[in-house]
């Protein structure tokens, strides 16, 4: 990259360094994913704050000691993500999801913004199974839940899906390695089938239960350490920690 570099990008990861300053991710459609400091961001109030979330025109530059930030134009913080610890979590996972794997494609940033600026005012459980199923069919990592991605056969209408944990993804009985551990209701596999014939804005208008919703999430959270090929350090604590205990 140039020693300068303007454009649209949003911090998916902020942390604190040494006494005043913060290091940042930025994720970028014009310029991937980088790490840069934001010096004084903790101290000054002259200095050009970023905080978790926001997404705007960002400058920035390379110096000695690697990227900086110089300047940013925001376009939104937010900031209600950070009110409520559930949408807090949820958001942290995307995140990690992203920065795990390396993966700067400017369709999944359009992705990612769209979640957290739906994560603001929709229900939470389902921006998350929206992003996920998303996320995971971009990356090439599930199936289509019409036809069983092992062995190919199609789908019976009725059919409880298995899971099979070397390939990550919802299979048919017969190439289920989980002895049913992880089944997958035809109704559920249904909503699944058509998120993916829909993008995640629209899809977010199908109709599905709350007891429905509630398990496909679980679901989900349950098998992305089989689908996902990384740690993700998200899933170690607070939502997993719950979902693990409703389970």
């Amino acid at each position: 990259m140039d020693r300068e570099q303007k454009g649209l990008a949003i911090v998916i990861r902020s942390m604190n360094i040494r006494e005043n300053d913060r290091l940042l991710t930025l994720f970028s459609p014009s310029f991937g994913l980088v790490d840069i400091v934001s010096y004084g961001a903790r101290k000054s109030i002259r200095t050009v704050k970023a905080p978790l979330y926001t997404e705007g025109n960002f400058s920035i530059e390379k110096g000695r000691r690697g990227w900086t930030l110089k300047d940013i134009d925001v376009i939104s913080t937010h900031e209600c993500i950070h009110d409520d610890l559930m949408r807090s979590q949820i958001a942290m996972l995307f995140s990690d999801l992203v920065i795990t794997g390396r993966n700067a494609d400017p369709a999944l940033y359009t992705l990612y913004t769209d979640a957290l600026d739906l994560l603001e005012t929709e229900d939470a459980e389902k921006v998350a199974v929206e992003f996920i199923v998303h996320f995971l069919s971009g990356e090439g990592l599930s199936g289509d839940y019409c036809s069983c991605p092992v062995c190919g056969r199609g789908y019976g209408d009725g059919e409880i899906l298995g899971f099979s944990s070397a390939e990550g993804v919802a299979v048919c009985h017969d190439c289920d390695t989980m002895d049913g551990a992880l089944p997958l209701p035809p109704n559920a596999r249904a909503y699944l089938r058509r998120s993916l014939e829909m993008g995640m804005r629209e899809s977010m208008s199908l109709l599905v239960s709350e007891a429905q919703e509630h398990r496909i999430f679980r679901y989900l959270l349950r098998t992305l350490p089989y689908s996902f090929p990384g740690r993700l350090r998200s899933l170690e604590y607070g939502i997993w920690d719950s979902v693990q205990g409703m389970i």
